[in-house]
């Protein structure tokens, strides 16, 4: 059987550049645009200011002793600085190794020896771990984002308009003295050094060539999901294949703006999703149920949305289907992976279909397939067993050199060529979340639970519970059982005891009586 996908050669429809030439050297963009925005505080990089500081920071690069080929670790947070740090690596015919901040000592030590890096680059503020983990591994080259930036920081463009930008594509920056540096790498050289998520064990350094991320990043610019005038939010880190090849770098390549590090709480992506006006945010499942059942979603002005793509994990259906009546816009799936560079599916006609909770039937130059995890063979439609996608061939001289690889998820098909993804293998379509009352229900010192909403002074009706208890237990105990075992969306605010759940004939729970028991108006 022919792969889903087909049977070509999966590079012959991208092009032969490095992954510099396919950010930076397309002429998409507005230079006045912003390229590159940092959620919390508005800092931003125009796109002609972005080519700007990639060029003086790949020659500041040169200039430290970085040498072409050698591998370089990007210990820094998402935002302009970020975009720069891996560009101008890259533009120095090195190889850059976007690293987690969030990652301990060790954990850095580790994959900086697995990658063999030669210099580490840091945040200021990051500099006491990173020096830890850069004298475990063994280097000795640590650089600070200070040491690359050109005089002025890249806080922003000046007033009076950018500064004209040198093309940095094609060509590595000027080496001392003004002698230029060797050609750009080709495409079959490595280009960047990505980490595996590391969900079945420590994460590993995957090797990804010019072709491969060119490719990558293609498909997904070519797809629709962002346009030229997007403004697009990555919740997935940029240090991360998915937030790198499948937001960050079409967004450049199209000249679109890039909304980065919006932070970890719901509050914080609701306030740049709102403040900085997305129109298309690359969130988590879970981000997603936010979106659709957070009761403080609806003080957002969130209505420049025009989409919301999941990664990173299944979305059920219901979910998807809230969200977007909700909001009003697009709610779609995507799925990737470090060694595919990326994206390799999203379903871009979930709606019109009725296939909500599934991720596509692949993008461009993608073939995959489902098989038996135990015989590898090749499974019918709707019968569930181990994704397998094919890898990009890495040498356009041998278009026939390609090789399968097993993703680690289940998965299944339907007979129109779509994929389901159902989790990590063995693991199965996740359970429905469960309920605040089925899971106080079950607590041993409790007989009786429900919840039900009560009027709050500032936030008008929130969910309380309500317990009746067979044995003695707190009330807080109880608040911080329930919160534990529900997602966020569906937490309590308050557990009170009440001697009896008073309810009608039919099973109805009597609101106002109950609420009279527990002392609170009605």
């Amino acid at each position: 059987m022919i792969p889903i996908g087909g049977d070509a050669d999966p590079l012959a429809a991208f092009p032969a550049v490095t992954l510099t030439e396919a950010v930076l050297g397309t002429p998409a963009a507005d230079p006045g645009r912003a390229a590159v925005v940092d959620a919390p505080t508005g800092r931003a990089l125009t796109h002609a200011g972005l080519a700007r500081e990639v060029a003086a920071a790949a020659a500041a690069l040169a200039a430290e002793g970085v040498r072409r080929g050698s591998a370089v670790g990007v210990h820094l947070p998402d935002g302009p600085e970020f975009a720069v740090a891996v560009h101008a690596v890259t533009a120095a015919g090195a190889v850059p190794l976007p690293l987690r901040v969030t990652a301990p000592p060790a954990e850095l030590a580790r994959l900086l020896r697995a990658g063999g890096a030669e210099a580490l680059v840091t945040w200021p503020a990051l500099r006491r771990s990173a020096r830890d983990a850069a004298e475990t591994a063994g280097i000795a080259r640590l650089l600070t984002t200070a040491d690359l930036a050109p005089p002025h920081a890249p806080t922003g463009d000046s007033p009076a308009g950018p500064a004209p930008a040198r093309d940095v594509s094609r060509s590595g920056p000027p080496s001392e003295g003004g002698a230029a540096r060797p050609e750009a790498p080709g495409v079959d050289a490595v280009a960047v050094l990505g980490c595996t998520r590391g969900t079945a064990g420590p994460a590993r350094v995957v090797p990804l060539t010019h072709a491969e991320m060119v490719a990558g990043l293609v498909r997904v610019a070519d797809s629709g999901m962002v346009g030229r005038d997007d403004t697009v939010l990555p919740a997935l880190p940029l240090s991360g294949l998915l937030g790198l090849n499948g937001a960050l770098n079409p967004a450049l390549r199209l000249g679109a703006t890039v909304v980065a590090g919006p932070g970890g709480g719901r509050h914080d992506l609701l306030r740049a999703l709102q403040d900085r006006a997305v129109t298309v945010a690359l969130l988590p499942p879970r981000l997603v149920e936010t979106l659709a059942y957070d009761r403080v979603v609806p003080r957002y002005e969130l209505g420049a949305l025009r989409s919301v793509v999941a990664a990173g994990g299944p979305l059920r259906a219901e979910t998807a289907r809230a969200c977007a009546a909700r909001l009003g816009c697009a709610v779609r799936q995507a799925y990737g992976l470090t060694e595919a560079a990326g994206l390799t599916h999203l379903n871009v006609r979930g709606a019109e279909e009725g296939a909500l909770d599934s991720v596509g039937r692949g993008l461009p130059g993608v073939a995959w397939r489902v098989v038996d995890a135990a015989t590898g063979k090749e499974q019918a439609a709707y019968q569930p067993g181990e994704l397998c996608v094919r890898l990009l061939a890495t040498g356009t001289a041998r278009p026939g050199s390609v090789r399968w690889s097993a993703t680690g998820d289940a998965a299944f098909r339907d007979d129109h060529g779509r994929a389901y993804i159902l989790g990590r293998l063995g693991e199965g379509r996740p359970e429905p979340p469960a309920e605040p009352e089925t899971v106080l229900a079950v607590h041993p010192a409790v007989r009786d639970a429900v919840v039900a909403p009560a009027p709050d002074p500032e936030l008008g009706l929130v969910p309380y519970a309500f317990v009746v208890l067979s044995e003695s237990a707190a009330a807080g105990d109880l608040l911080d059982y329930v919160n534990d075992h529900v997602p966020p969306y569906k937490g309590v605010v308050a557990v009170r005891v009440v001697d009896e759940i008073p309810r009608t004939e039919d099973g109805e729970v009597r609101r106002r009586a109950l609420l009279a028991r527990a002392g609170l108006p009605g």
